[in-house]
């Protein structure tokens, strides 16, 4: 099937979706309906950049980075194990030359695996993106002056994913970008829009400063880690 014709089959697929949710008012979650509307998607999109993640990473995605396009494939309520589940395939489809990372606030959330568990899938994560440059992003903190909406997640685990993430950093040769010590939410975990903007501009910092860890496209894409 050429691209065309896919692209076709494929713009049929999203439209179903539309239609089966206009039709039955709810004909799958919110979030089962994304996930597969970024499947599909992914067989036709192209990226230099692929960001993977939580509803966090899902609002406050930039859509070019570096002066590059971003495909946005984080899916909110998404954990470790959903991304070791989807991200491989759809990164294998765009082939991107950097993926962002962005993932780890809902799995603090109690009842959570322990903090082995956590690194390990992680690692297992990174080792399937290969050969992408990677930038993983630390979890921002959670404001608890918010108790309604915050009390489920484990702060002092917060800390330590941190630490796994910036260790991870270090062993794939990746960029981070460093979480803020306070970050603007409408909720005490999801971003308002000040929050957001801080998020982009952190992003943005880690990904394209120079001279560090130039982030640059010659003719294959964005290279240099």
């Amino acid at each position: 099937m050429n691209r065309k014709s896919l692209a076709a089959v494929i713009a049929a697929g999203l439209a179903a979706i539309v239609l089966g949710a206009a039709l039955t008012g709810a004909a799958a979650p919110d979030r089962e309906r994304l996930q597969l509307r970024t499947d599909l998607s992914s067989h036709i999109a192209s990226a230099d950049v692929v960001m993977f993640g939580d509803s966090i990473a899902f609002e406050a995605s930039p859509p070019e980075l570096c002066g590059f396009d971003v495909f946005n494939a984080a899916i909110p309520g998404d954990r470790i194990d959903d991304l070791l589940a989807n991200a491989p395939a759809i990164a294998r489809r765009i082939g991107p030359h950097v993926v962002v990372v962005a993932i780890g606030a809902n799995d603090a959330r109690r009842p959570h695996a322990d903090l082995a568990a956590f690194e390990a899938k992680y690692r297992r994560l990174l080792r399937t993106l290969a050969p992408a440059r990677l930038i993983l992003v630390e979890i921002n903190p959670v404001d608890r002056s918010r108790n309604v909406f915050t009390a489920g997640y484990d702060t002092a685990f917060i800390v330590q994913q941190n630490a796994v993430i910036r260790s991870l950093a270090r062993e794939f040769d990746a960029r981070v970008v460093p979480a803020p010590r306070l970050a603007p939410t409408r909720d005490g975990i999801h971003p308002d829009g000040p929050g957001a903007d801080l998020w982009r501009v952190r992003l943005m910092s880690a990904a394209c400063s120079r001279p560090a860890m130039p982030v640059q496209v010659p003719s294959s894409g964005i290279a240099g880690r």
